[in-house]
């Protein structure tokens, strides 16, 4: 009976697709299978199974989930179909779900030769979800209300400064400026990290099945080689900044007051876009 299953199973490597986003909903965990499917389950899976694949490929993933969780329940010993399912999760930005579905896997077939690239692609998606975690919103203290006093001193009118001033703000501009960079280049690394692993999933001693190219691993390869590059060359330049900043020389009052009316004009934001990542200076006079 498992073998006839195997026979109409697909093997689990899928085409890639652009990622699509969508809300992450409450993981589910996949029951243990104790029983053997009848010729009707087989034949109700093998449908099932043909439904969802045609939908994968128009990039309808929850329709695909769909048909491919009920091939799944019909089957339950079709597990190449979890692998089949971690990809259709993924792609429809449900990672902790593709994780389960990973680890179930794993726990089914222990000696699955493809056990060290499942798991290096677990330790993928989980640091994407944590890459992914909201910052936690600290908690300001109320102020101290301190009580008013019975005659409101007079204080004279602040006087503009004369001499004196601050750093020059230039410096901060250029570890701003790196730190965009930094960012960009850490969106770009993660993404094509999750490509490579992929295709390294898919075309094991680079030997690629049928209708993956190496082509595109090559180009994953190399954007997963620039984002790391504009990340370690953003940081570079935030250093950089940083100690310009702090061993340069307090300058004249005036002068710090023109960078500060220079740097409230002058704005830095990274630009992202497909095939594209750089940063964009904004200025108004």
């Amino acid at each position: 009976m498992r073998a006839s299953v195997k026979s109409w199973l697909l093997a689990a490597s899928l085409a890639l697709a652009p990622l699509s986003v969508s809300a992450e909903e409450p993981v589910k965990q996949y029951e243990d299978c104790t029983r053997e499917p009848t010729e009707g389950d087989i034949a109700a899976a093998k449908g099932a199974f043909q439904a969802g694949q045609g939908s994968f490929n128009e990039a309808d993933y929850p329709r695909a989930i769909t048909y491919w969780e009920d091939a799944l329940r019909r089957d339950c010993t079709a597990n190449a179909l979890l692998l089949n399912l971690a990809r259709a999760y993924e792609l429809y930005g449900q990672k902790r779900q593709a994780v389960v579905a990973l680890q179930t896997y794993l726990k089914r077939e222990p000696n699955s030769p493809q056990r060290d690239q499942i798991n290096r692609r677990i330790e993928v998606l989980n640091t994407q979800i944590g890459a992914e975690q909201p910052a936690p919103t600290p908690t300001t203290p109320a102020p101290t209300v301190a009580p008013a006093p019975t005659t409101a001193p007079v204080t004279p009118p602040p006087q503009e400064a004369t001499s004196g001033g601050g750093r020059p703000i230039l410096p901060l501009i250029v570890a701003g400026a790196g730190g965009a960079l930094a960012i960009v280049g850490g969106v770009i690394y993660l993404g094509a990290s999750s490509d490579v692993s992929d295709f390294e999933d898919q075309c094991p001693d680079r030997d690629c099945p049928e209708g993956v190219s190496i082509d595109d691993a090559n180009d994953a390869r190399n954007r997963q080689n620039l984002g790391g590059g504009l990340f370690l060359g953003g940081l570079v330049v935030v250093a950089g900044g940083l100690t310009w900043y702090f061993v340069s020389d307090p300058a004249p009052a005036q002068a710090a007051k023109h960078q500060r009316r220079t740097a409230r004009r002058t704005s830095i934001t990274p630009a992202l876009g497909p095939g594209f990542a750089g940063i964009g200076v904004r200025g108004s006079f």
